[in-house]
C-alpha cells in the first residue's frame, strides 16, 4: 500500500476548547491541519498556501468567517469550504449562502459527523481515510553483531514517539560503546504521519550526538524511500546518513 494522500485543512476557530476537539479529531487520520484563530490570518494563510479544504466557524474577531470568505473568494474559488454555525446564526447562514460555502456543520460538532461531512465535501471513499489508530507503534531493537545494532519501527508515530523510540534505542544501547552501526528499518505506515521525515530527521540527530554511531554507519532501510521521491534537503541529518530502498 502505497502512502495515502494527505490532505491539507485550514481551520479558522476562536474557541480553544472547540478548536482542541476539532484538531483531536483531524490530526487522527491523514489530515495535514493548519489552524488560524481569526479571518485576518486566514486571509494571510491562503494567500501563500493552497489547501484541499476550508473549515471556518461565522463569529472570530478581528475579521469573521463570512467576511473572510468574501475577501478570500478569488483564492479560494476551487476550494471547498465548510463553515461552523450555532443556533440562532440564520442571518449568517443565509449571508455565507452567497459566500462559496459548500457545506454547514452545527456545533457542537460530533467527530463522526466532521468525518461524514469531510468526506462528502472532498468526495472520499473510506478507504481514502486512514485512522492512525489502526497502526499502533512497534519498537524492536536487537544485536546484529558486536558492533552493529538493529532498530524496527512499525505503526504510525504520535506526538510522544520521538521520545519513545529514543529512550528505547538508548535502553538497548545502556551506555556500551562497542555499537558503532545502526540500521533503522522502517514500515511504510511509519510515514503515514505528516511529520514522519521531520520526527525521523531529529531521531537522527538525537542518536548522532549522543552515540558513537557516525552518520557513514547509519542506514535507513524502507520501502517508502523506493515508491516515493523523497525531498530530504530540507532535513539535515536524514540528508546525511545512508538511505536504502528495498
Amino acid at each position: 500500500m502505497n502512502r495515502p494522500k494527505v490532505y491539507k485543512i485550514l481551520l479558522l476557530e476562536d474557541d480553544e476548547s472547540t478548536a482542541k476537539l476539532l484538531l483531536h479529531t483531524l490530526e487522527r487520520y491523514n489530515f495535514d491541519v493548519t489552524h488560524v484563530v481569526d479571518g485576518m490570518s486566514g486571509l494571510t494563510k491562503i494567500r501563500n498556501n493552497s489547501y484541499d479544504l476550508v473549515i471556518s466557524d461565522v463569529n472570530m474577531p478581528y475579521l469573521d468567517g463570512i467576511s473572510f470568505l468574501e475577501k478570500g473568494k478569488e483564492m479560494l474559488k476551487m476550494t471547498p469550504v465548510i463553515m461552523l454555525t450555532a443556533v440562532g446564526e440564520k442571518d449568517q447562514v443565509r449571508r455565507a449562502a452567497f459566500s462559496h460555502v459548500t457545506a454547514y456543520l452545527l456545533k457542537p460538532i460530533a467527530n463522526q459527523a466532521l468525518l461524514e461531512k469531510i468526506a462528502q465535501v472532498l468526495q472520499l471513499k473510506p478507504e481514502n481515510i486512514i485512522d492512525k489508530k489502526e497502526f499502533p507503534l512497534v519498537i524492536n531493537v536487537s544485536e546484529l553483531s558486536i558492533s552493529q545494532m538493529l532498530l524496527e519501527i512499525k505503526g504510525c508515530p504520535g506526538k510522544k514517539s520521538l521520545e519513545e523510540i529514543y529512550d528505547r534505542f538508548m535502553l538497548s544501547l545502556a551506555g556500551r560503546g562497542t555499537f558503532t552501526n545502526l540500521r533503522i528499518n522502517l514500515d511504510k505506515t511509519f510515514f503515514y504521519e505528516v511529520r514522519a521525515l521531520q520526527i525521523l530527521d531529529d531521531l537522527t540527530a538525537k542518536i548522532l550526538k549522543h552515540t558513537n554511531i557516525r552518520a557513514s554507519s547509519f542506514f535507513l532501510d524502507s520501502e517508502f524511500f523506493n515508491d516515493n521521491v523523497v525531498n530530504l534537503q530540507p532535513y539535515s541529518y536524514l540528508s546525511e546518513v545512508n538511505i536504502i530502498s528495498k
